[in-house]
């Protein structure tokens, strides 16, 4: 989902003739980012799949740790992003109530899907009996929507020259902007291949 949710970002911002002359320079840049959101929400996934092993239910301490485990995978992400012409210098205030969000979300719709499909015969099953198509569709609205807003908070994190601070945050609107769009068009995309007949 998360590779998907970029690369239709990407396609989107090439309408955009700033972007379309920059990104080539920087894809690399942003498979790396990518990898390190995918390792993000695969450690979630991973630890709702040991709860539901060890018999125990999600609580805040679960997601208190995830939220370190998201720290350490990026600060591995600054070390790899030091190759590239950026200054990078994350400032967890600006991100984490959003990012907190995302985990809890995550972490309890994992836990819900994986605990049901024990007993169905796969995910697209498990999900048709916890969710409407609907509900289903909001519930990954809601996450790459706090993912869009973690993102545009974490452009501030971003060090350039000050006299580029309004250009900066001029192509921080256009990709918030984007992004939002994507949301709600990747949801719609994704509920509608689950619940397809």
């Amino acid at each position: 989902m998360m590779e998907t949710f970029s690369q239709r970002t990407v396609e989107g911002l090439k309408s955009y003739t700033l972007f379309r002359l920059a990104l080539p320079p920087f894809q690399s840049f942003l498979d790396i980012n990518v990898d390190k959101e995918v390792e993000k929400d695969r450690q979630v996934i991973l630890q709702a799949a040991g709860l539901l092993q060890s018999g125990a239910r999600p609580d805040s301490t679960h997601v208190t740790a995830l939220l370190q485990q998201a720290r350490e995978i990026d600060h591995a992400f600054v070390r790899k992003a030091a190759l590239f012409p950026v200054d990078i210098q994350i400032q967890y205030q600006d991100i984490e109530h959003y990012r907190q969000q995302r985990i809890e979300l995550l972490l309890h719709a994992s836990y819900r899907i994986l605990g049901q499909w024990q007993n169905l015969s796969s995910f697209r099953a498990a999900v048709n009996a916890l969710y409407e198509q609907a509900q289903f569709q909001e519930l990954l609205h809601k996450i790459l929507s706090l993912y869009a807003m973690e993102t545009r908070m974490l452009s501030r994190s971003v060090r350039i020259p000050h006299l580029l601070s309004l250009a900066r945050d001029a192509v921080t609107q256009t990709i918030s902007k984007v992004m939002q769009q994507e949301t709600e068009a990747l949801a719609r995309s994704l509920a509608h291949v689950v619940y397809r007949r």
